[in-house]
This record gives C-alpha cells, sequence and structure tokens, in this order.
C-alpha cells in the first residue's frame, strides 16, 4: 500500500501491490508509466457529472438537439455508444461506483453532525492524493450546496486524510460552472471533479421542458469549461476531460423520463465522452463498457494504481503508440461494419462501416425472416469512414438483421427494435 506521507513513482506503488493485482494490470501500468510519462504538472484531469441525463436526449439522440457543444467536442475525441450503469441505477449507489472504479457498498453515518453515507472502498480522490502525496488543493470535489455530503472511504489505507477539497457552493449548475472557474483560477488544481444535478431534479418535475432545458445548460456548461481549459495556458492541451452520468431514466415502455432505478433501457443506457491528449479522435467506440471501467481508465491516464477497483481499462479509446495520430487520419485499412448504436433502439439508429478500398457499396435491412426492408446505401462510395441512420418508424419490434456489401465481401450486425 502506498503512504500517504511518501511519493512513490508508479512502478513502486505497482510492485508494493502486487498481491492485490493481477498481471495484466500490473503490465498495461507499467506501459502507461512509458506511454503517458510526463511531469506531474502535466497530468492533469477533469470529470464532469450529469446526473440523471438518459441516453436517448444526448448522443443517442441522432439530431444531437440538446447537446450541439458536446457533439461537437465528440470530433476531438471519443464517445462510447455502449456504456451503461450495470448494477443500480440511482445516484446514492452509482456516483460512489463512479468514484471507486467498483460497484462498492456505502454505509450510514454521523459526520459533523450530520447523517450521510459513505463508500467502503476507496476513491480515486483517495488513490491521487495517497499516491501523488499531494495537498487537498490539488484534488476538488465541486458540486452545489449540500450540508450532508456523501463521503469518500473511511479505508484505513487511504481515508480522510487522502480525501479531495470540497467546494460545496451555490444551488444550480450555472452556480457550480461558475465556482469551478473560480476554483481553477484561483489554486490551478491538476485534479477536478464537477457535479451537475439540475438535470435529474428536473426530470423527476415532471415536465419536459424543464428536462431538457437543463440537458441543453449542462451541455453549454461543458462547452465553457473546455474552452475555458484551452485558454489557460495551466490546462491547455494537456487536460483529459471526461463527460459521463450516474443513470439514465426510464424509457415509455417503463413509465416515462420523470423516474429512474430500475434495469429497463433507459435506466441503463448513459453517456460518456472523453477528450484530451492520449484520447483517439473523431472516434466511436460500440464497444460494451460499463460504470466501472470510467474512474480505472482515469486512474490509467493518471499513473495511479486503483488497487481495489473492479473496472477495466477502456483501452479502445486511448492513443497508445505514436503512430494512432497518423492512423486517425490514414484511409481505412479493413473493411468493417461496426455494431449499431444505440441498440437496443427506437426508432433511429446509426450504423457506421469502414471501406479498405473505393468501390460499389450496399447496405441493407433485412428482417428476422429475411426479407429486406430498407435500402440505405446503394451507391460508389470513397475508402474511409462512412456513416448511415436508419429511421424505423412504422416497423414492428423484433430483430433486424444490416448487410453491408462490397467487392465481394459481406458483413452481418444483428439490432433490436424495442418499442
Amino acid at each position: 500500500m502506498l503512504s500517504a506521507d511518501k511519493a512513490l513513482p508508479l512502478s513502486a506503488g505497482i510492485y508494493s501491490a502486487a498481491k492485490r493485482l493481477s498481471p495484466v494490470w500490473i503490465i498495461f501500468l507499467l506501459f502507461c508509466q512509458g506511454a503517458f510519462s510526463t511531469a506531474r504538472a502535466e497530468k492533469k484531469f477533469m470529470i464532469v457529472i450529469i446526473d440523471g441525463a438518459r441516453y436517448t436526449e444526448t448522443f443517442g439522440d441522432p439530431n444531437h438537439t440538446y447537446i450541439p457543444n458536446m457533439w461537437s467536442l465528440g470530433s476531438q475525441g471519443t464517445y462510447l455508444s455502449q456504456f451503461f450503469n450495470d448494477s443500480l441505477t440511482y445516484t446514492s449507489r452509482a456516483i460512489p461506483a463512479l468514484w471507486c472504479g467498483a460497484w462498492t457498498e456505502v454505509r450510514d453515518t454521523l459526520y459533523n453532525g450530520n447523517n450521510t453515507l459513505y463508500a467502503v472502498k476507496p476513491t480515486i480522490f483517495e488513490y491521487y492524493r495517497g499516491q501523488k502525496n499531494v495537498p487537498p488543493e490539488d484534488c476538488f470535489y465541486v458540486l452545489k450546496y449540500i450540508n450532508s455530503l456523501w463521503l469518500p472511504s473511511f479505508h484505513p489505507d487511504y481515508g480522510p486524510p487522502t480525501w479531495p477539497r470540497f467546494h460545496s457552493v451555490g444551488s444550480t449548475d450555472a452556480d457550480v460552472a461558475n465556482e469551478t472557474q473560480w476554483v481553477m483560477n484561483t489554486f490551478h488544481p491538476n485534479f477536478l471533479w464537477v457535479y451537475l444535478a439540475d438535470v435529474d431534479g428536473a426530470g423527476h418535475s415532471g415536465v419536459w421542458s424543464d428536462y431538457v432545458a437543463a440537458i441543453q445548460s449542462a451541455d453549454s456548461i461543458v462547452g465553457v469549461l473546455w474552452n475555458a481549459l484551452q485558454a489557460d495556458p495551466f490546462y491547455q492541451d494537456s487536460t483529459y476531460l471526461f463527460v459521463t452520468n450516474d443513470h439514465g431514466r426510464h424509457d415509455d415502455q417503463h413509465g416515462g423520463f420523470s423516474g429512474h432505478g430500475d434495469g429497463c433501457e433507459g435506466c441503463r443506457h448513459i453517456m460518456f465522452l472523453a477528450l484530451g491528449p492520449q484520447i483517439r479522435p473523431n472516434y466511436v467506440s460500440s464497444q460494451y463498457r460499463r460504470t466501472p471501467d470510467m474512474a480505472v481508465t482515469a486512474s490509467a491516464l493518471l499513473d495511479l494504481n486503483p488497487e481495489y477497483a473492479t473496472g477495466e481499462i477502456m483501452t479502445e479509446m486511448l492513443r497508445l503508440t505514436g503512430i494512432d495520430d497518423r492512423a486517425d487520419q490514414a484511409p481505412a485499412r479493413s473493411f468493417t461494419l461496426k455494431q449499431n448504436y444505440p441498440n437496443p433502439f427506437n426508432p433511429n439508429t446509426t450504423i457506421e462501416f469502414t471501406l479498405q478500398k473505393p468501390g460499389f457499396v450496399s447496405l441493407t435491412v433485412y428482417d428476422l425472416y429475411g426479407k429486406e426492408v430498407a435500402q440505405l446505401a446503394a451507391d460508389k462510395l470513397s475508402a474511409g469512414a462512412h456513416r448511415y441512420q436508419w429511421n424505423a418508424q412504422g416497423m414492428a419490434s423484433g430483430v433486424y438483421y444490416f448487410r453491408l456489401e462490397s467487392a465481394g465481401r459481406v458483413q452481418t450486425r444483428k439490432a433490436l427494435l424495442l418499442k
């Protein structure tokens, strides 16, 4: 275990906890130390949580109606089309999972005269401060005013000496945005966690216009914060930004947008956007990922050892070699039909594919019985990446197949329409 009063290099941290780590973790973290190694001052991170935004109103909306800023930022980074809360879809359990990189027990406690909860497993804040031996001013948690804040862990290896500095001020997301910029300008912390609560509150109100307006406001805040990071020489071009949420909201078949807390697609499917120096640009990953993977991936980028976490590093969105920049700009080197997203869907879904060389392309949709129901593409296309959308309005719920054919090569993907 890393001592809170002694800074150790990554390799020492790994070996001190080697009994708790798999060989894969050790190898990957050692690789990260070389691939991402820069001075500590260059290891900067901001994580923004938008509480309760449903995927269908964020990256699952093919028109991106409520998230124009984040959609635009997506061209500079990666977003995940298959990121899910795979356990408990309410805030008091999902936020600790995001903190800890694991689904953790939470326990009641009385702290400073207030009844509250704390996480049993250590959090990314504790790994950051404990392993890097930095003061609280280098690790901030910014949120609106709450008199009984949920707490990180009291784990004997970490605990209160390694908690972040809480900056709990204001009552709205706009206040939180202003306070975040004040913290940035005043302290220049290397690690910031920003929590936006208004979307969930507006959703619970049952007023659709308030709910989508809160998403638009959160989207604007993400744009403002990213611009602020790039305008400050301390953060410019050296800061990672992760934007995600804790849970979604019921889909229309399971109670609608005003509530959440079950296992329906609306509650489980959540957004994830990543930007930063080692994040692949203009990339969409359709690999299935889950809530604990966020903190574990952030830890890898920060050269931390999240020794009690259970999530996985989302390696598919990371540029792990010096050739990735060239690869992102080069023509596609393979013939690939990606999994559509969202999936399941209703009624719109996006289909992406890459072509190794230019040629005539056919992209066709079939139903479960092999009957052609839509022709999405029948044209000569250039080499590289292509994207099409299918609106299944009027089609029956069930399984459909997307078939891509070009130059004698064929690939097929299965999709599920749920109404």
